[in-house]
């Protein structure tokens, strides 16, 4: 079994030290800007020491309230648990240069496996062109209704690089995965969990890792709260299979560690622990079981992948049996 950096898929010697087409399914108020690094109530930007003074206005952006502002979980009392959407790219155009990702093909049936039992609606896209990815994305987010889901799961497996992700014919920005899905452009997901799971490179950095050893021996409900502003950004959960500036790992025959590490500590948890805590589980077990096996191509052996998680996420999420 081989193991490849999700940067161009250029096989390595060794095993690992562990473990086709889609599939169905207003106007504001004048703001009076003040020349001082705070604005009235004392709050201030770090903005060049340039705020401003927010006046009446009328509300523009308003979108239905999932759940109470003090909730401390998000709402699973949705109809459907929502939509999963998994983009998978194991061929790509010869102009690219990139090479086939072997082993991706398990990671998306894993994935997908996991997010039926999970009691999503599962949809799989296979070797998509970047115009072909976009069109998917509007859709979603302005084509479909999610008033009766509870959340939304992209997962996105490919090639990548330094801020970018490939489709199969081009590269595009990360951004374009999440921008259609913010508040204030997808009102039916407003407060409600937008979930993002990206196996791929984002660099090409190697971590060696470091030996740590012991010093020595040894519903939807009412609220009494009308209305409440959230950012548009809010209610974000963005897993990145690896830290910004580094490779990520597949095993040709098993899978992307990553995903591997997803699908077991999920499919283990889900029933009773919340996701961003399940997250954490997973990096863990991806840090304790992987290591590249490399020995006749030293400067890749032995070496170590760490997830990235970004949260904006206000509540916990968590994915227990609905019904």
């Amino acid at each position: 079994m081989d193991n490849v950096k999700e940067n161009g898929g250029v096989p390595v010697d060794g095993e690992q030290s562990a473990q086709d087409s889609a599939q169905p399914e207003g106007s504001c108020s004048e703001e009076n800007q003040v020349n001082s690094e705070h604005t009235m109530n004392g709050d201030n930007v770090d903005a060049g020491g340039q705020g401003s003074i927010p006046g009446p206005r009328p509300v523009t952006n308003v979108a239905r309230m999932p759940v109470q502002a003090e909730g401390f979980r998000y709402s699973g009392s949705h109809k459907c648990r929502g939509h999963c959407v998994i983009f998978n790219h194991r061929y790509f155009d010869r102009a690219t240069g990139l090479g086939e990702r072997n082993g991706t093909d398990r990671d998306r049936d894993q994935a997908k496996q996991l997010f039926l039992q999970l009691q999503f609606n599962v949809t799989v896209y296979d070797n998509l062109t970047v115009a072909r990815i976009k069109e998917v994305l509007q859709d979603l987010a302005f084509g479909t209704d999610h008033t009766d889901c509870d959340m939304l799961v992209v997962i996105y497996m490919s090639h990548g690089e330094h801020d970018v992700l490939w489709g199969s014919d081009a590269s595009f920005k990360p951004d374009d995965l999440f921008e259609v899905f913010q508040a204030d452009q997808c009102k039916s997901l407003a407060g409600k969990p937008k979930i993002f799971f990206i196996q791929a490179c984002r660099g090409e950095g190697l971590d060696s890792g470091v030996t740590l050893a012991h010093s020595r021996p040894s519903d939807e409900i009412d609220s009494g709260v009308i209305a409440y502003k959230i950012p548009t950004t809010a209610d974000f959960l963005i897993c990145w299979s690896t830290v910004s500036g580094h490779y990520s790992w597949r095993n040709t025959t098993n899978g992307s560690w990553f995903i591997q590490s997803l699908v077991h500590v999920l499919s283990k948890e889900a029933t009773h622990e919340d996701l961003l805590s399940m997250m954490t589980s997973v990096n863990r077990h991806m840090v304790l079981n992987f290591e590249s096996n490399t020995p006749s191509q030293q400067h890749m052996h032995g070496k170590k992948q760490s997830a990235s998680i970004v949260s904006t996420l206000m509540r916990k999420v968590f994915l227990s049996p609905k019904y």
